[in-house]
């Protein structure tokens, strides 16, 4: 497939219309079961003000998403903006829109002034991995370690 030109690719900031869409195309996506809900599209805030989430269409069809938040961590506060997935419709990967979308979370946080953006995503996952480092991120120095509590 061929790559799309900036013209045919349009990508604009998400708001709290383009839910169902999110969610319907993570269905599809992960094979009949959405791993995003409603809930973590709440506390995302489609639209809010640290929301820097975007959606993709090609000729008004949704194309894909990219979801990403403004955070504040450490002390004194360290202000980032993670990226938390990204996803692009069947018929239209491997034409740049996921890259289209990334470049316009990094543009938007470069406006901002925030100097540093985390692609959040299973460590074991090379395929993922080497598509993050494709796009220019790596490896971080921070280190993240989870408990789990049992409910």
């Amino acid at each position: 497939m061929s790559m799309l030109s900036r013209t045919e690719v349009v990508v604009r900031r998400m708001t709290r219309a383009d839910i169902d869409s999110v969610i319907d195309l993570d269905r599809k996506i992960s094979g009949g079961k959405s791993q995003i809900t409603y809930k973590d599209m709440a506390a995302l805030d489609p639209g809010g003000p640290l929301d820097f989430s975007f959606i993709a269409e090609v000729e008004k069809k949704f194309a894909g998403f990219i979801l990403a938040h403004l955070m504040y961590m450490g002390m004194p506060f360290n202000e980032f903006c993670v990226i938390y997935a990204i996803d692009v419709a069947d018929e239209f990967r491997n034409r740049g829109i996921g890259r289209r979308m990334v470049d316009e979370v990094l543009d938007t946080c470069s406006a901002e002034g925030i100097n540093t953006v985390r692609a959040i995503f299973p460590e074991k996952n090379e395929k993922l991995r080497k598509s993050v480092e494709n796009l220019g991120f790596r490896r971080s120095t921070v280190a993240n370690y989870d408990i789990t509590l049992e409910s």
